[in-house]
């Protein structure tokens, strides 16, 4: 161990020391610089995964609605008076007006706001066409008063 580093000019101690820290830096460096660019490279993967994953569930809703509307059928009579007893609501009137192409039927109904939600989405679920106009709904003692108007047209 007979080192003369200690014998040499102190400005010669001070490069030396200077060169070895600045080595390890700059190895220091370039590992985390090379770990930056690896995450960038996860990350740039990643957001291409990602957007192929939207441009295919893009793909799949934009056929659920093409389907969709290519499958709408008109609800019959029948048909809602068994969905308004099984949501468990009440029809006080029905009224069927017909004038020159379009079928209106004025609807008025009892029952909780719950299960008028159901039933529409029921129907939603069902593909069935409605045209809801004139849609109203009031508080009357502890159930809701709903009334509104379904319009259909006669070629569909």
């Amino acid at each position: 161990m007979n080192s003369d580093f200690f014998n040499r000019p102190l400005w010669q101690q001070y490069s030396c020391c200077c060169l070895v820290l600045l080595l390890l830096f700059g190895v220091g460096y370039l590992l985390v610089i090379d770990d930056i660019k690896h995450q960038a490279d996860q990350l740039i993967q990643q957001y291409d995964e990602n957007l192929t994953k939207i441009d295919q569930l893009q793909a799949k809703i934009n056929r659920y609605k093409s389907s969709k509307n290519h499958l709408l059928t008109t609800i019959s009579e029948k048909e809602l008076a068994q969905a308004l007893t099984q949501h468990h609501l009440i029809l006080r009137t029905f009224k069927h007006n017909e004038i020159d192409n379009i079928v209106n039927w004025d609807i008025e109904l009892n029952g909780q706001f719950a299960d008028f939600m159901a039933l529409m989405s029921s129907f939603n679920d069902d593909y069935y066409y409605l045209d809801f106009q004139h849609l109203m709904i009031s508080k009357h003692e502890s159930e809701l008063q709903i009334a509104f108007t379904l319009l259909f047209k006669k070629g569909e």
